[in-house]
């Protein structure tokens, strides 16, 4: 009995299913409900030796407060010889951070624009509108 009813399960969400049919072909369009969301992590130009800044954060969230808060929506796992990434989401508004550090020693870090020196951060903080079915490219502009 068990399986008859995982079958009529699995026909009844079938069938509920929408898909749009390219007339006349059997080719299915899906509805599309997203947008793209691509961040151009580009480091900021300064006078330090580029392997030693690093990118330490990106992250996206529904508001600035939630943002502040630390209460992301999604995170990049960011690395140094990598700097373009994507993001799926749905329509809207969205927050995003984006920090990098400085590896250098003594005070070079600290000249070079990195408060507090060695390992301080610097954060670039934006919003972008997401729409729908379209690809978005923001590229972070550090202060």
């Amino acid at each position: 009995m068990k399986p008859i009813r995982y079958l009529l399960l699995l026909l009844i969400t079938v069938s509920m299913t929408q898909c749009n049919i390219i007339p006349g072909t059997d080719e299915v369009i899906p509805k599309v409900t997203t947008g793209v969301l691509e961040v151009d992590f580009k480091l900021p130009t300064t006078s330090l030796p580029s392997p030693r800044i690093h990118r330490i954060d990106l992250s996206l969230a529904r508001s600035a407060d939630s943002l502040y808060r630390g209460i992301f929506i999604s995170s990049a796992n960011v690395y140094d010889d990598k700097s373009l990434y994507r993001f799926v989401l749905a329509p809207g508004t969205y927050y995003y951070q984006a920090g990098v550090t400085c590896s250098c020693l003594g005070d070079s870090c600290l000249w070079g624009g990195f408060p507090g020196g060695r390992y301080g951060v610097r954060w670039a903080i934006d919003w972008v509108e997401v729409k729908l079915g379209e690809v978005i490219r923001e590229s972070p502009s550090f202060q």
